[in-house]
């Protein structure tokens, strides 16, 4: 009925942000729509007048920016473009867990400050605090980015998810409100079996959502599961995947099972919604109004198409503050404009968590992914693998078997398809499992690498210091 959609969009929702005192998200709503088609140059005045002030609230609040920038010799003032914030020191996630409370604003109410926390997928969890006003510019970014996908407020929608802290609660009131504001039907992802699969194709049959958004392995798994079984599912208007990398092909199984287009997003706990693809699909779209995103490669900055670590600034969460974060992901820049006309930078490609690559015996990194896809994948009687690495050069792949599993012969396939990847010398081990559990998010894993995010990370910050301001 195109009446209740309306409703939501124009009086519960307003309500309920009213209500919560989050009425800044509908005011942060209207500007986003707006600045997506700033030209470039606009665009990157607005992050430079932002990235200024945040700098100098940092400087001036945060105990532990005003060390770093002491220990570089420099002060806010000695920085007059985006450029030059490559000055300062990454921020590492070892970094936040040590010193996170240096980290808040000291000018900061405490009861403005909203607690989160990350998943641990790339490493032990990271705490760290959002102001109010924060939380309510990354509903805004999200609902901008949903729109791109044509996901209205109001739309039936459904999820296949796996963090517990982003389902909805269980109470009377919850449950009412998630029925006024048409909150999405939820398939749980950190407890998959062949049932609760079953059941969400018939709940889907049933509601009819215009939009299914899901972690992209997860929607993959439930793909290959109608597919394999016959079943005809709900087609929606669109497919919305994000949190894990999704590949060509599996973008391509995805768009033939549920006949609709897969847009891909990009994202992370700490900085909300990274980029969108457009209705263009021409690679992704940056938050850029509210986050400056930058490539590093060990010689410096990356060149259009070159892979390189994915550092973020937030530059609207002033309580703590987060500048040149690495979030653990690796991508490249795309080159040109978007056939959308929209002036946000967009990325070519993600192409995986740091600790999704693995280390060759001669220093050559490799997608974990690709290792599935291309190893694995091609060898049924190995079941369902996850490839950990330790030490560069080696391997341990855990295998819980299919049938028709040989210990002798799949071991010796291993060895052989993985050097083919990795290096003639490369070591491989094997562990053979009953269960290989997923992340308490819901994630599973393909491969764990303990060794890659420090190979990637190798890089003179002392050089980058000296060359940003040169």
């Amino acid at each position: 009925m195109a009446l209740y959609p309306k409703l939501v969009r124009n009086v519960f929702l307003p309500l309920s942000l009213w209500r919560a005192g989050e009425w800044a998200q509908m005011r942060y709503l209207r500007e986003f729509e707006h600045t997506q088609f700033l030209s470039t140059e606009a665009i990157r005045e607005l992050q430079w007048q932002r990235l200024r002030a945040l700098l100098h609230h940092a400087y001036t609040q945060c105990p532990f920016y005003r060390a770093r920038f002491d220990r570089v010799g420099l002060t806010p003032d000695d920085l007059h473009a985006l450029e030059d914030l490559r000055a300062l020191p990454v921020l590492e996630k070892s970094d936040i867990q040590a010193q996170g409370e240096n980290m808040v604003a000291r000018n900061w109410p405490r009861d403005d400050l909203v607690p989160n926390q990350t998943g641990g997928s790339t490493g032990a969890p990271v705490a760290f605090y959002l102001s109010k006003d924060r939380k309510c510019s990354r509903a805004a970014a999200t609902l901008r980015h949903n729109r791109w996908a044509g996901w209205r407020i109001g739309d039936r929608a459904a999820v296949i998810w796996g963090a517990p802290r982003d389902r909805p609660a269980d109470s009377w009131r919850a449950r009412l409100r998630s029925v006024l504001l048409r909150e999405p039907l939820w398939l749980d992802t950190a407890n998959l079996t062949e049932a609760n699969l079953a059941d969400f194709h018939t709940k889907l049959i049933y509601y009819r959502p215009r939009i299914l958004q899901a972690y992209a392995r997860s929607a993959v798994l439930f793909a290959r599961y109608l597919q394999g079984r016959g079943w005809t599912p709900h087609r929606p208007h669109a497919l919305v995947t994000s949190a894990e990398v999704l590949e060509a092909e599996e973008r391509q199984l995805l768009e033939e099972v549920f006949g609709c287009p897969v847009f891909n997003r990009y994202g992370c706990r700490e900085v909300s919604v990274i980029a969108s693809e457009c209705p263009a699909h021409s690679g992704l779209h940056i938050m850029a109004e509210g986050l400056y995103v930058e490539i590093e490669t060990p010689h410096g900055p990356a060149a259009p198409g070159e892979m390189g670590s994915i550092l973020v600034t937030d530059l609207l969460n002033y309580a703590m503050p987060l500048i040149r974060y690495r979030i653990g992901d690796v991508g490249a820049w795309a080159q040109g404009a978007c056939p959308c006309g929209r002036g946000l930078p967009r990325l070519e490609r993600i192409a995986g968590r740091v600790t999704d690559f693995l280390v060759g015996c001669d220093g050559r990194l490799v997608s974990g992914v690709y290792l599935a896809t291309y190893v694995v994948a091609q060898r049924p009687s190995l079941g369902q693998v996850q490839i950990v690495q330790r030490t560069a050069g080696a391997v341990t792949y855990r295998i819980k078997p299919g049938r028709d599993f040989n210990l002798l012969r799949d071991l010796e396939y291993l060895q052989k398809a993985t050097r083919r990847y990795l290096g003639a010398q490369t070591q491989i081990d094997s562990e053979v499992v009953e269960e290989l559990p997923t992340e308490a998010s819901g994630k599973f894993l393909f491969s764990r690498s303990t060794v890659a995010p420090h190979f990637l990370s190798q890089r003179s910050d002392r050089n980058a210091q000296v060359d940003a301001l040169t």
